[in-house]
């Protein structure tokens, strides 16, 4: 654990977690009125389990591709060659999460093909629990607060989709749009939730 906590690429992905919660917390959602207004993001702390959604829609004037991202789920990989080619373009941030993962102290469990490292502790525990966040995703590890319930693993699952299609530019792609747009109406975020909603109403039909 020392050796680990020497390297400098590690304690530059540590700092770089530490500065991005911090941004997404203090970042404001502008009003769709252009009133310039903005309204901070909560502070409180998220139920476990649950996935924000402020209704938010697309804003006057927002680039049609902002839009299609926003609503940009990619499907699982048909083929085995899919599968595999989508694992290795996604490995640089899967690397990242398999570090940040065994910074908890858990033991990975395997669900949806993915590492899932849950009610994690230690400095990812500590990060996720001061940005108000129930987990994060990076390629194909999600770190989660919790024990992820189905709707959070969908919401999660759909950055994995996405990280499998952008690879290595995932992480340069998602923070040009946090700078861009905060974090509330980020179009990954977006389209995260839509997922996330998708399988809770899933569920409460079921249930009817």
């Amino acid at each position: 654990m020392t050796r680990l906590l020497r390297s400098p690429s590690l304690l530059l992905a540590i700092l770089a977690a530490a500065i991005g919660t911090y941004v997404m917390r203090r970042n404001l959602n502008p009003p769709a009125d252009g009133s310039g207004a903005g309204v901070p993001l909560p502070r409180e702390r998220a139920p476990l389990g649950a996935s924000a959604d402020a209704h938010l829609v697309s804003r006057p004037g927002e680039p049609d591709w902002v839009r299609d991202l926003a609503g940009w789920v990619p499907p699982v990989p048909r083929t085995t060659v899919g599968r595999v080619l989508a694992y290795v373009w996604a490995a640089p941030a899967t690397v990242g999460g398999l570090i940040v993962g065994l910074l908890s102290g858990r033991v990975p469990t395997v669900r949806d093909g993915v590492l899932v490292f849950g009610e994690v502790g230690g400095i990812p525990g500590l990060l996720l629990t001061r940005g108000g966040f129930a987990a994060t995703t990076l390629g194909h590890v999600v770190i989660a607060r919790g024990v992820p319930s189905e709707a959070l693993m969908a919401h999660e699952l759909a950055h994995t989709r996405q990280a499998e299609r952008l690879g290595p530019l995932t992480g340069p792609v998602y923070w040009y749009l946090l700078a861009r747009y905060g974090y509330a109406r980020h179009p990954m975020e977006r389209a995260a939730r839509r997922a996330g909603r998708a399988v809770k109403a899933q569920g409460t039909s079921a249930r009817v």
